[in-house]
């Protein structure tokens, strides 16, 4: 793929929080929480990459490190061939116009002391970019009407008490949207909706996509709303890529036992389908003290001899299909 068609590049990052233990701590050698460690992947301008994988992956800490809402520990991310990571304060501000992102918790992000035009004119506020109060309401209009949320102008002077779930996440979408940026980070944004209204919002999230031009990078747990919103897939544990590739082809052949597993409990709508649940013994091992070799492994359940004592690298089983495991054959 030609680099003009890449939109974001993330190498090698690494995001490692220190562990302090006591007042003595500085006597002991230094342990770190890995939540992010050796993470590379590239994002097509348009596409829509989803990442998965369990709570306690990192797949949240990777989209803070991307946008520098928490400093990385080392790699590098090109935002249309510029370093994220050594932009200065001004730099990142303008990269704020471009790139942003939705989070989980609507109830936690809109502020309820404002009306739903100051949280999402905000932005616009910040970043000086309207000559007028007049020239301002009106985008908000227009950002309100952009999710449904029809007319705008009856929504514009509620508070968010007076608004239902589905409506906030609809407000935080269009506070995104208002700086009309290139690519979203959508961090489980309806995870916190009833069952009944999430089709609602990733459906309008697809036709922002497509009328606007959009590029996602959509964060769930549930592989299945990965599926229905993402043309490739990303599955991380504990910090590092297990598998990436193209949706259907990770969904349909899941290579690495993880993927296996999470795939195996999507739910199938059709009845008459038997398919074995596989249940992943023991716990996740905590990121301060990982497992050597494959971390992985306290759980797989295809370990056997082929595998090594070292950590296994990402290796191409298809086209643009990876995976970090080891196999008889590789």
């Amino acid at each position: 793929m030609a680099s003009s068609d890449i939109i974001l590049s993330v190498q090698n990052v690494r995001k490692w929080f220190d562990v302090r233990s006591g007042i003595f701590s500085f006597r002991k050698a230094k342990r770190y929480v890995k939540a992010v460690d050796d993470v590379s992947f590239e994002v097509p301008r348009g596409g829509s990459i989803a990442i998965a994988g369990e709570s306690g992956c990192g797949k949240t800490t990777l989209a803070r490190t991307i946008l520098r809402l928490v400093n990385p520990t080392s790699g590098a991310a090109f935002y249309e061939g510029e370093n994220i990571f050594d932009m200065n304060r001004e730099e990142l501000i303008e990269l704020r116009l471009k790139l942003q992102l939705i989070f989980q918790n609507p109830f936690e992000v809109l502020d309820p002391r404002h009306t739903v035009v100051d949280l999402v004119g905000e932005g616009l506020v910040i970043h000086d970019l309207d000559e007028s109060d007049e020239i301002l309401y009106n985008n908000v209009i227009e950002a309100l009407e952009d999710v449904r949320l029809i007319p705008g102008e009856d929504f514009a002077t509620r508070y968010t008490h007076e608004l239902s779930g589905g409506q906030l996440q609809r407000i935080a979408i269009a506070r995104s949207l208002i700086l009309k940026p290139n690519l979203i980070i959508a961090d489980e944004p309806v995870s916190m909706l009833d069952a009944s209204i999430r089709t609602e919002v990733m459906n309008l999230m697809t036709d922002l996509q497509r009328e606007k031009n959009l590029t996602y990078i959509f964060i769930t747990h549930d592989l299945a709303q990965a599926r229905y919103i993402g043309d490739y897939l990303i599955i991380m544990y504990l910090g590092r890529i297990a598998e990436m590739g193209p949706m259907e082809d990770v969904i349909q052949e899941p290579q690495h036992p993880y993927t296996k597993a999470l795939v195996s409990n999507i739910p199938i709508p059709d009845p008459t389908i038997q398919r074995e649940r596989i249940m992943l013994p023991g716990e996740t091992p905590t990121p301060i003290d990982l497992p050597p070799g494959c971390r992985f492994q306290p759980r797989c359940q295809e370990y056997g001899v082929h595998c090594k004592p070292e950590e296994p690298q990402l290796h191409e089983v298809g086209p643009n299909h990876y995976v970090a495991c080891y196999f008889p054959e590789a």
